[in-house]
């Protein structure tokens, strides 16, 4: 046991991964060997939240107020600089390891009802290595409590090719933003300086999109796939602009208050999300 739990290691093919039981965190992907996202030391606290889970919101509640059934909650605000609360209650919480092989992990934890959000939930992480596609994700809860609880999760990994600086990588993003600038990448081109901190929203709601970071010199690129409405997208300042946080999240930030795309999980009921991480 050390500050990240376990270390739960998964291979496929020339896919390797490290997972880590705190935070159901992805703490390493390999392909021959090569970085497809940022890796951390197992038993070192990640930047960033590098590789967790982030439920039961992604992102931010401002303030870390919101509103439910005409009642008024306070989550704590562990984002000083933003005075928000940041990306749900299980980043940093010891998951259970389920069932374990070569190639799969599955992950649970019960979340218990709080002052700041009294509801039960239930909640699982499934890591399955595909040796010809990459890495599957699928991140299923379950409202185990009485009430409907507001919910929502995304997922914090960071793309890399081979930890190559991504100013000399192509970038392609074919998601839509109310930006239309040099920040616009739904064709693929070179990031150079450009800095990132922003929410996309999908062009084609339920539609399988794809972000992928190529890095010319290196002849690789790094891809993730999901159907989910909304991406957070960073370039990766607190880890030395080395790789790019793409984070595939059911609802936009501080959707606790604004209601958008917010999911009202019902006593009984199941949500489930996928992405799938890979390399060409």
């Amino acid at each position: 046991m050390h500050s990240g739990g376990k270390t739960l290691h998964l291979q496929a093919g020339h896919y390797q991964a490290k997972i880590v039981t705190v935070g159901a965190g992805l703490a390493e992907l390999t392909h021959r060997g090569r970085h497809v996202v940022i890796p951390h030391k197992p038993e070192e606290m990640p930047l960033a939240h590098l590789g967790k889970v982030l439920i039961p919101w992604p992102n931010r509640v401002a303030d870390g107020c919101y509103q439910h059934n005409g009642k008024t909650y306070q989550l704590a605000v562990n984002d000083p600089v933003s005075h928000t609360a940041i990306h749900g209650l299980l980043a940093w919480r010891d998951w259970q390891i389920n069932q374990l092989s070569n190639t799969e992990v599955s992950l649970t934890i019960f979340l218990p009802p709080s002052y700041g959000y009294p509801f039960a939930l239930y909640s699982e992480v499934n890591y399955r290595l595909d040796a010809p596609r990459g890495l599957h994700v699928f991140i299923r809860t379950q409202n185990v409590g009485d009430e409907t609880a507001p919910y929502g999760a995304g997922a914090h990994p960071y793309l890399t090719c081979n930890l190559q600086p991504i100013d000399s990588c192509e970038l392609t993003l074919p998601m839509s933003t109310e930006m239309c600038d040099e920040r616009n990448f739904t064709t693929p081109r070179l990031i150079a300086q450009t800095t990132l901190d922003h929410t996309f929203r999908s062009l084609q709601p339920e539609a399988e999109w794809e972000v992928r970071l190529t890095c010319p010199t290196q002849k690789i690129s790094t891809y993730l796939r999901s159907h989910q409405p909304w991406l957070q997208v960073y370039t990766g300042e607190k880890l030395a602009r080395r790789g790019l946080a793409v984070e595939p999240m059911t609802c936009p930030p501080d959707a606790f208050n604004s209601g958008i795309s917010l999911i009202h999980l019902a006593p009984g009921e199941t949500h489930q999300m996928h992405f799938l991480i890979g390399i060409e």
